[in-house]
């Protein structure tokens, strides 16, 4: 299932927003909660979504919720990682570019890939999940060891 910051999302075939960010398990790295804002950007006026309201089979355009808003709950533990579009992609000290969206599995909600880009302008990229570490808030961090150049 991929998920790409900025695509609209809909319910009830109504427009509710764009998807604004993650919210993802610290240790395992499945993904909770979606975060949804009307200007596609955090602000006061995101709503978050369980996971389970995605379809399983969504992998691109329009993200389609199904379920009721509020029918589970949407707390976010504090362990939660939030990562979003000004979230920085990390390789050592020097920064490759910024977080544009995620692959999650279907079975288990976990992250497999992020897909980032320079600018917006540029190409994006694609990293796997084992080769990044998400300990630094508001970056993930590439391993040097296991990158190659392109």
């Amino acid at each position: 299932m991929d998920l790409s910051f900025g695509t609209h999302v809909r319910e009830h075939g109504y427009s509710i927003g764009r998807l604004a960010g993650i919210e993802a398990d610290r240790r395992t790295r499945a993904v909770r909660n979606i975060v949804i804002s009307p200007a596609g950007a955090g602000d006061a006026k995101t709503e978050r979504r369980v996971l389970a309201d995605v379809p399983a089979d969504h992998f691109d355009g329009d993200i389609v919720l199904r379920g009721f808003p509020g029918a589970e709950d949407t707390v976010t533990p504090p362990e939660m990682l939030l990562l979003n579009d000004s979230t920085k992609v990390m390789r050592g000290e020097r920064q490759i570019g910024w977080l544009s969206g995620v692959e999650l599995s279907p079975e288990n909600g976990e992250i497999v890939s992020i897909t980032g880009q320079p600018h917006w302008w540029s190409r994006r990229f694609h990293l796997k999940a084992n080769e990044l570490d998400f300990s630094v808030p508001g970056e993930v961090r590439v391993n040097a060891a296991s990158t190659q150049a392109a």
